[in-house]
This record gives structure tokens, C-alpha cells and sequence, in this order.
């Protein structure tokens, strides 16, 4: 199959920042507003799955090739590269008006129990093969993050917003870039491990790390680790 989904977009004015240029946080929810709408348009073709279970997306890597800027249109375009039982790998490619790839995002997930939080699956005759673009060739994917040990650290910190969850309950994954002080401009590449959900009231510690042209996060709610981050620096 060749399950393509496609919407037209604008940068708005709540997306930039005062260089009129998207933030990293608002660039990622581009992709996640595309992917969201993208699964749901495909849900209406599929039986529908077991409401105890959900995606918990445990990795994305963003490639940034150009920064779009306020007003500018913009074409999204969402596939599913690769699907089984347990997991998927999503694509969705952000274009300009003349169809140049300005960025993409790559990000696999888990089915989960969301009532256990644990690994499950979907049933054996669940049809998966009709989710998947037969045209694009990505499997899962996913890049692990080690932090440096010893390097110099600096440290914010962050509050769940009822404003930051998202319809399962969790952070929305885009604010975990809200606090990233580098700017889209800086960066070639972003990869993310999300090791468990923020949620509602937990107070977020960002530990940040630099080595020459890579930059590191790591987010902890205590002493928990929730997600490591890590930025190639162009």
C-alpha cells in the first residue's frame, strides 16, 4: 500500500520566536500534528485496537536542513515505514512550497498497556500490513544515548503544565525541547530516548552537557531518568 497523508501548513505567529524563526519545540509539534492526525485517519480503516492499549514513543531523530521563518507554507507529509505486533516507525517530512525537504522526523513506539505500563501487542490477525508505505523502506531505528560522564553541567528546571499533556495522559513530547537553549538554527540534528512519561506536577531537572559540536540532555524527575537528548551542532 502507499498510505500517504498529506496537509498544507503555515508558520504562525505563536510558532516563532523573536528572529521570527520556528522554535524547536514548535517545530516538533509540527511533526506530532501530523503524525496524530495522520494515525487517526488511519484508525477509521482498521479495526479498532483494545483502549487499554496506546504508543509510547520511545525514540525520534530530527534532521534540520533549513529553519522556516513566520507565514512561510509549508507541506507535511506522514508515513508509516514499518509496523509489527509490538511496534512502529513513523516518517513525516516537513516541505517547503517548492517541495524541498526543510526537515524530517523519524520516531519509533511501542504498543503498551497503558493500565500496567508494560510492552503488549496486538492480536494476531490485526491487519498491520495496511498501515504500512510500501514505498518507504525505514525500520525501527533507534540511536541510544550515552551521556558523557565528568563534563561541565549546567541545570534548569521544569514544572508539568496541565496546558503540556497530551490526550494519554503524558507530556506532550515537544515540550521536552522547550527548554533546549540552543536555537533550530545551531542545530543539524536532534535525537531523543524516552526511557518513561512525564506526567502532570512532576518537577523536570535538565542536566545539560557540551563535547566540542554535541550537546546533551539528560530530563530526570528525581532521581528518575526520563528521557536523554542529544544535539549535533552544525
Amino acid at each position: 500500500m502507499n498510505p500517504l497523508f498529506k496537509i498544507k501548513s503555515h508558520i504562525h505567529l505563536s510558532d516563532v520566536g523573536q528572529d521570527a524563526k520556528i522554535r524547536l519545540g514548535n517545530l516538533v509539534d509540527k511533526f506530532q500534528n501530523a503524525g496524530w492526525i495522520h494515525f487517526q485517519e488511519l484508525q477509521k480503516r482498521l479495526p479498532s485496537m483494545d483502549p487499554r492499549l496506546l504508543y509510547f514513543v520511545v525514540s525520534q531523530k530530527v534532521d534540520i536542513h533549513t529553519v522556516p521563518s513566520l507565514n512561510e507554507p509549508v507541506v507535511l507529509q506522514s508515513f508509516i515505514t514499518d509496523a509489527n505486533r509490538f511496534k512502529i516507525t513513523r516518517l513525516v517530512e516537513i516541505r517547503d512550497a517548492a517541495k524541498k525537504l526543510i526537515a524530517s522526523q523519524i520516531e519509533d513506539a511501542f504498543v503498551v498497556n497503558k493500565l500496567t505500563g508494560k510492552i503488549a501487542r496486538l492480536p494476531e490477525n490485526y491487519p498491520i500490513h495496511l498501515m504500512v508505505d510500501d514505498l518507504k523502506k525505514l525500520t525501527f531505528h533507534r540511536d541510544k544515548i550515552d551521556v558523557p560522564a565528568g563534563g561541565h553541567q549546567t541545570e534548569s528546571n521544569f514544572r508539568v503544565l496541565p496546558r503540556d499533556v497530551d490526550n494519554y495522559g503524558h507530556m506532550n513530547n515537544a515540550r521536552y525541547l522547550d527548554l533546549i537553549a540552543e536555537h533550530p538554527d545551531r542545530i543539524r540534528e536532534v535525537s531523543i530516548n524516552y526511557l518513561h512519561p512525564a506526567k502532570l506536577g512532576m518537577e523536570l531537572e535538565y542536566l545539560r552537557t557540551q563535547v566540542d559540536q554535541s550537546v546533551f540532555y539528560t530530563v530526570r524527575n528525581g532521581k528518575q531518568i526520563m528521557s536523554k537528548i542529544k544535539l549535533a551542532l552544525k
